[in-house]
Formats: C-alpha cells, sequence, structure tokens
C-alpha cells in the first residue's frame, strides 16, 4: 500500500509538470500512508458543448456515518455560493486535497459523484476532446455539456483509470488525460462553504496554504465531503471538524432563485 500511495506522490509531480504548461495546478501532497487522494487543478479555458451520455450507476453499499463523534454540518446558502463562485472567478483559496478512500473503489466513487452531475472528460491541452462513459467502459469524442467548474479532478496513476486513459490515449494522443469535470454548484458550494467557516472562526483564508478533507458515502448514492484540517502558510496544521452534504449543494442550483436568474 505504501509503494502505491509512493508511485501516486511521482505520478502526481508528472502531472504537475504537464499541466503547468496548460493549467494552473492546484495539487498538493498528503502524508504518503494515504492510498487515494484527488488533487484539483484549474482548467483555463475549455469550450463545453453538447450533452454527454449517462454514466451507469449502480448502488453503493451501505454507507457509513462521518467518523468525527460530532462534525459541523455547512449550511450552504447564498452568502457561501457567491463567496464560493468568486472563488471560482479567480479569487484565492487554499489548495484542497482530498481523499476518497471511503469508497471500495475508484469506480464507485466516480459512479456517487456522477448522479450528482460529475462527468469524467479526456481533456486535451486546453480543450475538452471527448467524454468517457465508465459504466460501458468506452471513450467517445462526444463533448460534455453542462456549468462545471473550472477547478477539474487530477487522478495520476489511479489504477481505476488505466484502461480509460490508455484509451484516451490511442484515439485522441499522447497528451491526452482523463479527469473530473464537477458541477459549478457544488464546487461553489465547497469553496464557499469552507471560506465562510474559516471566517466565523475569524481566520482569513488567505492566511492557509492546504486543506485536508475526505469524501465520505453517504445514504443512497450522495456524497459528503469530510473537511478534517487546514495548514497554515507557516506549517502548523489547524483541526477542523466540517461537513458537506454534496448532494444539497447540488440541490440549491434548482431552487427558487436559480430558476428566476
Amino acid at each position: 500500500m505504501r509503494a502505491r500511495a509512493a508511485l501516486r506522490l511521482a505520478s502526481r509531480a508528472v502531472a504537475a509538470s504537464w499541466l503547468g504548461a496548460t493549467l494552473a495546478f492546484l495539487g498538493a501532497s498528503l502524508p504518503t500512508g494515504d492510498p487515494v487522494r484527488e488533487a484539483t487543478a484549474r482548467l483555463a479555458t475549455i469550450p463545453v458543448a453538447s450533452e454527454a451520455r449517462e454514466i451507469a450507476g449502480e448502488e453503493p453499499t451501505a454507507a457509513p456515518q462521518p467518523r468525527a463523534a460530532s462534525p459541523e454540518l455547512l449550511r450552504i446558502g447564498a452568502a457561501e455560493k457567491a463567496r464560493g463562485n468568486a472563488i471560482l472567478g479567480g479569487g484565492a483559496f487554499p489548495v484542497l486535497v482530498a481523499g476518497y478512500a471511503d469508497f471500495p473503489s475508484f469506480r464507485d466513487y466516480a459512479l456517487a459523484m456522477d448522479a450528482l452531475g460529475a462527468r469524467l472528460a479526456v481533456v486535451r491541452g486546453r480543450r475538452i476532446v471527448g467524454s468517457v462513459d465508465l459504466g460501458a467502459g468506452e471513450v467517445d469524442a462526444r463533448p460534455l455539456a453542462g456549468a462545471f467548474s473550472p477547478r477539474a479532478r487530477d487522478y495520476a496513476d489511479e489504477p481505476g483509470l488505466a484502461a480509460l486513459a490508455n484509451a484516451a490515449r490511442t484515439r485522441f494522443g499522447a497528451g491526452a488525460e482523463v479527469m473530473m469535470l464537477v458541477p459549478r454548484e457544488i464546487d461553489a458550494g465547497i469553496f464557499g462553504g469552507i471560506a465562510e467557516a474559516l471566517s466565523r472562526r475569524g481566520d482569513d483564508p488567505d492566511a492557509y496554504r492546504q486543506v485536508e478533507a475526505r469524501y465520505l458515502r453517504a445514504p443512497g448514492r450522495g456524497v459528503w465531503l469530510q473537511v478534517d484540517a487546514a495548514v497554515r502558510r507557516d506549517g502548523s496544521r489547524v483541526p477542523l471538524d466540517l461537513v458537506i452534504d454534496l448532494g444539497a449543494a447540488a440541490a440549491s442550483a434548482s431552487g427558487p432563485a436559480a430558476r428566476a436568474g
């Protein structure tokens, strides 16, 4: 397990080097004992068009409750969404690094995120050149449509994506990578919710360089983000105990205000 984690750290460095020429890479490392993690990258200018195929789903196994005894469930309202959208528009925010080891496999994690509107895309340079049907195990040239976050999820050396990543490179060239695009409303809730929580504690988010979190399985096909700690710029680690319901963040996009806008 530690050997695989070390390999992941090496592959992240390679991904950072590739992304440096095309994207603003925001990834950071976790301790080598964490076997799976997610780095976040900013996709600069990506055209999106026509609808992609829905990924076939499967029912996840019984979901555990958050590990913390009494985490603070963050309410994601209009203020949090507004702040999150400002961050996604170019505002400053600490690097967010999140693990997904709570899920039995990457496939389970990806399907749970797909149920919330996330999609796997093939990215080459600064363009989305194709999409991935995880259920069918296929890569095709159908572009993606939707209001996605400009911060894509990079999963360098994820074994669950190896075959699809190879297929993407065969079809679209050596520079093609498979990444996950997340609905903008979800990331607005994540970044805005964490920023507001830090501000309520009297802390400026700019004082931190990294936020550590974990994706957890929620009842049904839901997903929670458990925020465990934030690391200050001086290296000191501040424990946090926050939970964001990503399903609730996604659902708020279809509320009355969203429909009216």
